[in-house]
C-alpha cells in the first residue's frame, strides 16, 4: 500500500510558512521592539524588556520546533506530525485568544485559520501514517 503524501506536504507547506513568520518576527523583536509593539497597538514603555525577552525567546522556540517537526516529517518520524500538530493547536489557541480579546480580525482571518489547517492535515498525515505503519505489520 502506497502512502498519500498530500497531508504530509499540506503541514510541511504550513510549518515553513511558521518558520518563515517566526524568525522574520524574531529578528524584529529583537532589532526594533518599539516598532513590532506598535503593530500590535501597544506603546512602548521603558521597562518592557522582560516582554521583548519573552517573545523572542517564544519566537525562537516556535522556529525551532517547527523546523525540527518539517525535518522529521520529511525523514517519515511520526514525532514530526505530532510537533506540527501541537504548533498548529497552540497557534490557534492563542491567535484565537488574541482575537476574541482584542478583536483582532487579522489572527483570526490568517492565523487561526492557517493554525487551523496545520491541525487538520496533521491529524489527516496521523491517520494516514498509521494507515501504513498497521499494514506493514
Amino acid at each position: 500500500m502506497t502512502e498519500k503524501k498530500i497531508w504530509k506536504k499540506g503541514l510541511s507547506i504550513l510549518l515553513i510558512f511558521q518558520i518563515v513568520v517566526a524568525l522574520s518576527l524574531a529578528v524584529f523583536s529583537f532589532v526594533n521592539f518599539p516598532s513590532l509593539l506598535e503593530q500590535f497597538g501597544i506603546k512602548y514603555q521603558p521597562d518592557m524588556g522582560i516582554l521583548q525577552l519573552i517573545m523572542t525567546y517564544n519566537l525562537v522556540l516556535s522556529f525551532s520546533i517547527c523546523l525540527w517537526s518539517t525535518i522529521w516529517i520529511r525523514k517519515g518520524n511520526l514525532a514530526g506530525i505530532q510537533a506540527g500538530t501541537t504548533v498548529g493547536l497552540l497557534i490557534f489557541i492563542v491567535s484565537f485568544t488574541v482575537f476574541l480579546k482584542f478583536d483582532r480580525i487579522d489572527m483570526l482571518l490568517f492565523d487561526s485559520l492557517r493554525a487551523f489547517l496545520m491541525v487538520v492535515f496533521g491529524i489527516m498525515a496521523h491517520i494516514e501514517h498509521k494507515k501504513i505503519q498497521s499494514s506493514i505489520s
